[in-house]
């Protein structure tokens, strides 16, 4: 058992660092409160010991407990770290690390418990016995954490109607976005050889991603010259260029995979597309308004109606799955005056995201 030093100890759990944007914000959020909190020891431990795509900030460890993606390993590896360890307080971030986190307190003691629920969880998860399984998991475990929070009020709103969370117990907390941070990335030279004119969209190859609807809308768009750059990589990927060749455009379909440096691509598009089924809180969408894009989001659950809030709203929000709508919005950002004013509104609205009052917030709920 580890010695008790009377330094105030926080953990953090979530999954791995292997990218992705919760890892982003949970790596955000750790160098905020090293910062707030200086005396204060702080653990951020992996459960599955993968490559890292984030580095651990100053002031904060790194542990790597090596649960292989197991659900009961996962439970195990931090059940012996809260014991050892003894933390004051519990942090983690995704489904798994939530589970783990709540499971390895003592029965009627252990840390303060605070798990942070990324997805919206009926709309990502899928209808699979897996998929079952977990949800299940979801509506018996969270109700017993202190308290949850979710990155948007959609997600918040799911957990409280359809998995028993008290709604005195769920704070929602947007993610933090380093405007300065990303305009100074934004001005590097890309990475890759970039069209004269293109949208630009950004994520993982996936289904719930929309590609297929974002090729099929980029198809009836009225600008026959305008690219198409969609940055990431997903099991969809063979399928979706396959989709563009026989809608004949794989001349103006560019798929280049993940980038180190997106945002000197974003930066540099006429507008930013997303044409999700499901989000928590999409990160990328509020990137790209802080760069001064243009943005077209699907209205799907949970936030992008958030994030583009009006009147007048921040961007342009059509219906999931519409293929006719979308390529209508495409249509309306070829009006330069459309684009200006939408850039400005999107840039404005992304200055509520700073990383500071995102901290605070995490620090209040955290007590410290």
């Amino acid at each position: 058992m580890a010695e008790t030093t009377g330094r105030r100890r926080i953990l953090l759990l979530i999954n791995s660092l292997e990218g992705g944007g919760a890892e982003n914000v949970m790596v955000r959020v750790a160098a905020g409160l090293a910062a707030r909190a200086p005396d204060a020891e702080i653990r951020l431990a992996l459960l599955d010991d993968l490559p890292a795509a984030y580095p651990a900030p100053p002031g904060v460890e790194l542990v790597r407990l090596d649960s292989r993606g197991a659900f009961w390993r996962s439970i195990r590896g931090v059940r012996r770290l809260v014991a050892d360890w003894r933390p004051d307080v519990v942090l983690s971030f995704l489904a798994r690390a939530n589970c783990a986190a709540v499971l390895a307190r003592r029965q009627g003691g252990g840390p303060l418990c605070v798990i942070s629920e990324r997805v919206n969880t009926t709309s990502h998860f899928g209808t699979g016995p897996r998929e079952r399984v977990l949800k299940a998991m979801i509506a018996r475990l969270y109700p017993r954490a202190d308290r949850v929070i979710a990155v948007s009020r959609g997600v918040g709103d799911d957990l409280r109607d359809r998995y028993g969370v008290p709604a005195e117990r769920i704070e929602v907390i947007h993610n933090p976005v380093d405007i300065d941070t990303l305009r100074a990335r934004a001005a590097a030279p890309p990475a890759i050889d970039l069209p004269g004119r293109f949208f630009v969209s950004v994520g993982r190859l996936v289904p719930n991603k929309g590609g297929d609807i974002l090729l099929r809308a980029f198809a009836r768009h009225a600008e026959p010259a305008r690219h198409l750059v969609m940055l990431g990589d997903g099991p969809e990927r063979d399928r979706l260029a396959a989709l563009a060749r026989k809608m004949g455009l794989a001349e103006r379909v560019h798929m280049p995979g993940y980038l180190d440096n997106p945002q000197a691509v974003v930066a540099r598009a006429d507008a930013y597309v997303s044409a999700s089924r499901s989000e928590g809180f999409p990160n990328a969408l509020v990137e790209a308004m802080a760069l001064g894009r243009p943005v077209i989001a699907t209205d799907c659950a949970s936030g992008p109606r958030e994030i583009l809030q009006g009147p007048p709203p921040a961007g342009l929000l059509v219906p999931v799955d519409d293929v006719d709508a979308l390529a209508r919005a495409l249509d309306l950002v070829n009006e330069a005056e459309t684009r200006h004013s939408l850039a400005g509104r999107a840039s404005d609205r992304a200055q509520d995201f700073r990383p500071g009052p995102v901290v605070s917030a995490y620090a209040r709920v955290l007590g410290v």
